[in-house]
């Protein structure tokens, strides 16, 4: 979303129309037409039609397989990724969430806050011949999401009211009310446990990763259910918490201390 004109001091009309272009496209898992961008924009197809083809030829979108909407690609979150603190948590997190998947036989991964949303930006999958996996780049809403849940049970009263702040500008005041309540047994338990509200079958388990005093990001297993069970699923949240607790005793202040 743009901002107004009241709160805007300076001022970029292109830079602006290829951002607004970027967050459209990131806030929406559907492709998306150019005639749609600009309705929803607000603006005009010759006003967006080249910013679309550079932002195509930089690698910033693409063209979906399936319709002639628009998509963005993985560039954005490689560019987010490849800043230094982020790129030493995920490469010292690695290995830690490969020995996860082996021990439990679960795929998980790593999700952080992004706006109103949760980012997947890593993920490692089991060797087992079944499982159930989140792809990196996905995103859901911070509301809906078992990241979500402790990115936010996880943060000091101030950033807790600037997350509500946003939060409420996509999401009603119920919404928001039954969020912070789920949220709050979170914080007590130190963890997320609920069966998947999108997927029949999963239970979500997170665990928040801890810089100093708040959380930086959330490790998550999408636990399914086998027969016969390989690992109970109370095993595989104790494995869960340790890894998340390995990962966090690691970081300070954003810088990596490897034990």
């Amino acid at each position: 979303m743009s901002l107004s004109s009241s709160e805007k001091k300076y001022s970029a009309p292109a830079l602006e129309k290829g951002l607004d272009i970027l967050e459209l496209l990131s806030k929406d898992s559907s492709p998306q037409s150019t005639s749609s961008i600009a309705e929803r924009l607000g603006r005009s197809n010759a006003e967006i039609y080249r910013m679309i083809l550079v932002l195509e030829q930089r690698g910033y979108i693409e063209k979906s397989e399936d319709t002639d909407g628009y998509q963005v690609t993985r560039k954005l979150l490689q560019l987010g990724t490849e800043h230094e603190p982020i790129k030493d948590i995920l490469e010292y997190a690695q290995p830690i969430m490969r020995e996860l998947a082996e021990k439990t036989s679960m795929s998980c991964h790593i999700a952080v806050e992004s706006q109103e949303q949760i980012v997947v930006i890593s993920r490692v999958e089991t060797p087992s011949n079944l499982s159930y996996s989140v792809r990196v780049g996905y995103r859901r809403p911070i509301v809906n999401a078992a990241s979500g849940r402790v990115l936010f049970s996880s943060q000091p009263t101030t950033k807790k009211e600037s997350m509500i702040k946003t939060l409420s500008k996509h999401h009603s005041d119920d919404e928001i009310q039954v969020f912070i309540k789920e949220c709050k047994k979170v914080s007590k338990q130190g963890y997320f446990r609920a069966p998947s509200a999108f997927v029949m079958g999963i239970t979500d388990l997170s665990c928040p990763i801890i810089d100093t005093d708040h959380a930086v990001a959330a490790l998550t297993i999408p636990y399914i259910q086998r027969d016969p069970e390989l690992m109970g699923i109370e095993e595989v949240l104790d494995e869960l918490r340790s890894a998340a607790n390995d990962i966090s005793k690691a970081l300070t202040y954003g810088i990596v201390r490897k034990l």
